[in-house]
């Protein structure tokens, strides 16, 4: 036992600096809100097609025309849960308008969703990512949540990483511009 406190004490400093530095990068990518633009040269949102927790098929061309807010959640991720209001509110405040919110959560669990959306319901459409193929493959998205904001012709505009507040005044106005 001796021997073990002995080895563990001497390694300490490197064990310390080891948590220390993946705790602060888990918090970067994981935790903190970010938003990061797109080139300068469009780029196309890659088109999928998901059902939903209703169990309907929805395609991400079919909403060309409107403005899209892409978000992949997870039912068992907290910053996703704690953002899910922000995105009630921004639907709400664009109904009727060329806008749409698209939820898309990468559970792999069957019946998080619908066992969540049962408790929580939502206003907009939630699809299922179970095997992440769209949020991995064609969205490259590395941690949740991450939104997409897409314009009316199918260009991505930006990238948020983390918890946003989306009923922020500049989140607002970016989209406004987008409707114009």
């Amino acid at each position: 036992m001796l021997k073990v406190y002995k080895q563990l004490n001497s390694s300490f400093p490197e064990l310390f600096f080891t948590a220390f530095l993946g705790f602060f990068l888990f918090s970067m990518f994981f935790c903190s809100p970010g938003f990061l633009p797109v080139s300068s040269a469009a780029e196309k949102a890659a088109d999928f097609s998901l059902k939903a927790a209703d169990g309907k098929t929805y395609t991400l061309s079919s909403f060309k025309g409107k403005v899209v807010l892409l978000n992949f959640w997870a039912t068992w991720c907290p910053a996703c849960v704690e953002e899910l209001p922000s995105l009630e509110k921004l639907s709400a405040k664009f109904k009727g308008q060329n806008f749409q919110v698209l939820s898309v959560s990468i559970d792999s669990e069957e019946g998080a969703v619908r066992d969540f959306l049962a408790r929580q319901p939502l206003p907009f459409p939630v699809l299922e990512d179970p095997k992440r193929k769209v949020a991995f493959d064609l969205y490259a998205v590395f941690g949740v949540p991450a939104s997409f904001l897409i314009d009316k012709q199918g260009q991505l505009t930006s990238r948020y990483y983390g918890s946003q507040d989306w009923t922020s005044p500049g989140m607002v106005s970016k989209i406004e511009a987008l409707l114009k």
